[in-house]
């Protein structure tokens, strides 16, 4: 793990898709997230629970080394903005934060585990009182990085304990289900699984598979996605918030003409903010290059920069700011900054929306 602004970083996964979040944590000494039990009475709305929230997480280490990720219910770009203001509103810094849908959370958390538990379809069954919701990954290993996929929830509805018959609906779910494709694992969330009353279920759930009892998966897998630091992940996931294109732009560097990479696809797409300063060569065009994770031609677009004015090769320096807008409306703005004394900046600025076909 490495130091966040000179102190030991802190991370954090909070599951708010019930009324009040479930929140784990784990620092630099810890092997694995663990459970943070909190009491919630008195919170009203979002703010004030991630302020309580916030406040435990400095017990265990300062607040500018916390980096948390939180799973929400609602993933549309609404939804997590609200999100990102409330959670802000209570003092995180923007910069700290991430937001993720449900099946991301349980993506990571599988991934997370040793290559044995997701050779095959994996499944996770969170019991209710008279339902079922099952969810599931699915990796393929044959592309570069490899590709992490998730299935939508179903609901099993199975009845109560009460009821009967319970055991019965389950393992005719599970049969229907498990016999489609090979299941290598499945995690339970929400029971004890025991034998008396899940019999027949519990013998063909467990038949050649590896079966674990667990609780707060959500919260461990958004944790287990706050600590990983690595700059290129061994797997991808897609969902609806991550950004499909590499975003290049033609320059010339050591005096060959090349597509530079300015942003990298498989992030957030909310999470896109960059900036930086360039010279400019030639005519006052700049040549975007957007290329799909997905396969297919790079897409080509051009940003004229009218009424720049003119100036040696080299001797108009720009300052670029690139953000998405949307999983596929890229924003960019160019503003003239001049060349010190010799040219003067001339305050004039461009800006260029690009939307791409998904």
């Amino acid at each position: 793990m490495v130091m966040i602004h000179g102190c030991e970083p802190l991370f954090a996964g909070i599951d708010f898709c019930g009324e009040y979040p479930k929140v784990c944590y784990q620092d630099a000494q810890m092997k694995e997230p663990e459970y943070l039990p909190l009491d919630f009475g008195g919170c009203f709305g979002q703010a004030a629970c991630f302020r309580k929230t916030l406040s435990a997480l400095k017990r265990f280490g300062k607040k500018e080394g916390i980096r948390a990720v939180i799973v929400v219910s609602d993933a549309s770009e609404e939804g997590i903005l609200k999100c990102l203001k409330n959670a802000c509103e209570a003092g995180f810094e923007r910069e700290q934060l991430r937001v993720i849908g449900e099946l991301e959370s349980i993506v990571h958390f599988v991934m997370h585990q040793t290559n044995d538990i997701w050779q095959q379809r994996v499944y996770l069954l969170e019991f209710d009182t008279d339902e079922i919701k099952a969810s599931s990954v699915w990796v393929n290993r044959r592309v570069t990085p490899m590709l992490a996929e998730a299935q939508e929830p179903e609901y099993w509805h199975v009845g109560t304990l009460l009821e009967g018959n319970r055991d019965e609906r389950l393992l005719e779910y599970v049969k229907e289900r498990f016999t489609k494709e090979p299941v290598s694992a499945v995690f339970l969330t929400g029971t004890d699984f025991n034998a008396r009353d899940y019999k027949k279920s519990r013998e063909e759930i467990c038949r050649r598979r590896r079966v674990f009892l667990g609780e707060q998966l959500h919260a461990r897998g958004a944790c287990m996605l706050a600590g990983d630091d690595r700059e290129k992940k061994a797997y991808l996931f897609l969902s609806e918030q991550t950004l499909l294109y590499n975003v290049g732009i033609r320059s010339i560097t050591a005096g060959r003409e090349a597509v530079q990479t300015i942003i990298s696809a498989g992030c957030s797409w909310y999470e896109v903010q960059e900036s930086f300063e360039m010279l400019l060569y030639g005519d006052p065009v700049l040549e975007f290059s957007f290329c799909s994770m997905l396969g297919g031609k790079p897409v080509a677009a051009g940003m004229t920069l009218t009424d720049l004015p003119a100036r040696p090769d080299g001797a108009a320096r720009l300052l670029m700011e690139i953000h998405f807008s949307g999983p596929s409306r890229c924003e960019v703005k160019v503003t003239d900054l001049g060349f010190g004394e010799i040219y003067p900046a001339s305050d004039l600025c461009w800006n260029e929306s690009f939307v791409l076909e998904e």
